[in-house]
């Protein structure tokens, strides 16, 4: 799960500076867009053969990232997907989102709250520092087989306007055919498996019988199966 997750020094590490009060749309795909400055930074990246696209920018105040994230191999068989199936199986995805974003956030996380977007699930997390004061806001949304994660960092003046205003600015087409809940129920992978098990043990059980009359034949014997 950690590659669903940016590695936070990305937050800093860049020098970009941005002080357009203009801004623009722009599409991550067909289902999902924001507002951005004039300027800002695209960029790919493949981790764990999980691809990765990301864009950032920066002002002399705050920080922001927004990112989309593969949530699971595309090679992966739908018959044992991890994703989400129902509300409860997509809360507990969440939660482990979350978990993975405590560990690597250097903050507090003082809230996790649902919310909602378009008729879409997702959480808003804020996190503080040593004297609680407001850091650090992250929204994420699990639409299709994407995770969409956007990302407000400011260790000098976190401004709940601005935060509010690029948040509020996120999008999802509703006119494209999205869906929350594209994995398959437990009892289905379990039926799955032991298909798949049971398939196989005939196959060992066919190939052992079949090296056993190989055998009784080159050495004489009566075929134990017409004994």
């Amino acid at each position: 799960m950690k590659k669903y997750l940016p590695l936070f020094f990305v937050l800093f590490s860049y020098m970009a500076y941005s002080q357009n009060t203009e801004s623009k749309t722009y599409s991550f795909d067909s289902i999902v867009s924001l507002n951005v400055p004039n300027t800002f930074f695209e960029s790919d990246t493949l981790v764990d053969g999980v691809k990765i696209h990301q864009i950032r920018f920066k002002t002399n105040t705050y920080n922001f990232i927004a990112q989309k994230v593969l949530f699971q191999d595309e090679n992966q068989k739908e018959s044992l997907s991890r994703l989400p199936y129902n509300y409860t199986s997509l809360i507990d995805e969440y939660n482990r989102v979350i978990a993975r974003m405590r560990y690597r956030v250097p903050y507090y996380l003082k809230t996790k709250t649902l919310v909602e977007k378009e008729g879409f699930t997702g959480y808003n997390l804020k996190f503080v520092n040593d004297v609680d004061t407001s850091t650090y806001e992250a929204e994420f949304y699990l639409l299709n087989k994407n995770l969409y994660t956007f990302f407000y960092a400011s260790d000098t003046h976190f401004d709940k306007d601005v935060v509010a205003e690029l948040f509020n600015s996120i999008k999802i087409n509703t006119n494209q055919d999205i869906s929350q809940y594209l994995g398959k129920p437990p009892k289905y992978r379990i039926g799955y498996v032991i298909a798949t098990y049971f398939f196989l043990s005939l196959m060992l059980v066919g190939v052992v019988i079949y090296f056993i009359k190989i055998y009784r034949k080159k050495t004489g014997k009566t075929d134990f199966l017409k004994e």
